[in-house]
């Protein structure tokens, strides 16, 4: 029974705990015919519920899930929740498309458009398409999500006419990927400032205009054969006025020596580069109101080349990163850019942590004085965590350090906190269970 791997641990202990099950070294041996309909809902709702990895997979297991027995396959049928996403290609048969849409009730859509992916002719595809559209377009209202993948930028025209068709300009989040070497222009629609969406995310893909609607931009894998200059950026980053929240995954822009474009509504950053001209978009954008920062830098260098971008007195006040220095007065100046920081989130080896760490710890009583909250990514030596406690509580003493203890299965975490209660250290632990925190 197909769900996340990660998951199963979590099922298998609220069965086990519910004694409807018993264990052997091979795993967990579950009575079916005892299980309560209420926990049945609970397993399949581990199914993945997103087309990030496989669009189709999502419908795959649902079939799966409806054989097991007649009683699985009535709760299946029963639950509009499990019919929410759609996957429509040129394979997907229109009666299919039909009584998905029907089982999904009024649940909120998300729905995934390929074109040309799969061998199959592009103009083909946009036909089956358009058959459908009678089906599809009363669905519009309650789409919350739009996957739109193209295999050629003949592909990505078709789907923008599709788009078009559809009226589907206020769908709040959509996602435009585009195959290897492909140019994918966002489309004009959103020039027209007639589109109201909120988050788009566009991988492998050139810009267009943005809407003046957005909030939210992702812009993953694209490279230096797209060719996006700073100019192009700026251009498409003129009308983003309302953008709060900026992803930048591996995007190579050309420098120059243009002005920076004012965001001035933006909250949030986060950026992943492993080469230097994947954050020249720091030179591009002008950030006066940044308070999230997300630092994910493969080299030294790179990281040294953020740290001279970022003007010194921001408002950053939550950031993340991984300490791969251990100079700690390189790692100062740039702790000196961000004074009013008060949650810290930070990964590395115990001894990077521990020579630069506890050396700006030790050498700069200046930082620090605002921290309310350190994580640390990876387990680290009680003593180690015990001596930079003490030195955080001294500049900050409502400072709390949280790390974790050990990977108990899968995404079941054991989270150590520790924090001044009284005068006092208290040290307490909390459990993670895919995500959600549970008191000990």
């Amino acid at each position: 029974m197909p769900a996340h791997g990660s998951d199963w641990g979590a099922v298998a202990m609220a069965v086990y705990r519910m004694k409807l099950c018993r264990f052997d070294p091979t795993g967990y041996n579950i009575n079916m015919q005892a299980l309560p309909k209420e926990l049945i809902h609970r397993i399949i709702g581990f199914v993945p519920a997103t087309f990030l990895s496989d669009p189709s997979s999502t419908m795959t297991n649902i079939h799966r899930l409806r054989g097991v027995c007649h009683l699985w396959r009535d709760i299946v049928l029963t639950t509009p929740t499990l019919f929410s996403n759609l996957h429509v290609d040129f394979k997907t048969r229109p009666e299919f498309v039909k009584d998905w849409l029907l089982r999904s009730g009024q649940k909120d859509l998300t729905l995934y458009f390929s074109v040309g992916c799969g061998g199959e002719s592009e103009l083909s595809s946009y036909l089956f398409m358009l058959d459908l559209l009678d089906d599809l377009a009363p669905c519009i209202p309650r789409c919350k999500k739009l996957f739109f993948h193209a295999s050629s930028a003949f592909s990505a025209h078709l789907l923008f006419a599709f788009l078009k068709q559809l009226n589907a300009g206020s769908v709040p989040l959509m996602h435009f990927v585009a195959d290897d070497d492909d140019i994918l222009h966002l489309p004009q629609i959103f020039t027209a400032g007639i589109s109201s969406v909120k988050h788009i995310v566009a991988e492998r893909c050139a810009l267009g205009v943005l809407p003046s609607s957005l909030t939210s931009l992702e812009l993953v894998d694209m490279e230096a054969s797209l060719e996006l200059t700073a100019t192009q950026l700026r251009d498409a980053l003129s009308n983003a006025l309302s953008l709060q929240h900026l992803v930048v995954h591996g995007v190579s822009i050309q420098d120059d020596v243009g002005p920076r474009v004012l965001l001035p509504s933006l909250t949030a950053l986060e950026i992943s580069a492993s080469k230097s001209e994947e954050v020249h978009i720091l030179k591009v954008i002008e950030l006066p109101e940044l308070e999230q920062l997300v630092l994910q830098l493969d080299e030294i260098e790179i990281s040294q080349l953020v740290f001279k971008i970022i003007s010194h007195g921001s408002k950053v006040k939550r950031l993340a990163l991984a300490i791969m220095t251990s100079s700690p007065g390189r790692m100062r100046s740039f702790f000196k850019t961000v004074p009013q920081l008060e949650w810290l989130d930070v990964s590395g080896s115990d001894a990077q942590m521990e020579t630069t760490l506890n050396a700006l710890l030790l050498s700069y009583p200046d930082l620090f004085q605002s921290i309310q909250r350190v994580e640390f990514g990876e387990e680290l030596a009680d003593g180690l965590l015990a001596s930079m406690f003490h030195a955080l509580a001294a500049r900050s003493p409502s400072v709390k350090l949280v790390s974790p203890v050990s990977d108990v299965v899968n995404d079941h975490r054991d989270l150590q906190c520790m924090f001044l209660r009284g005068g006092a250290v208290v040290t307490e632990h909390k459990k993670v269970v895919n995500g959600d925190i549970w008191e000990d």
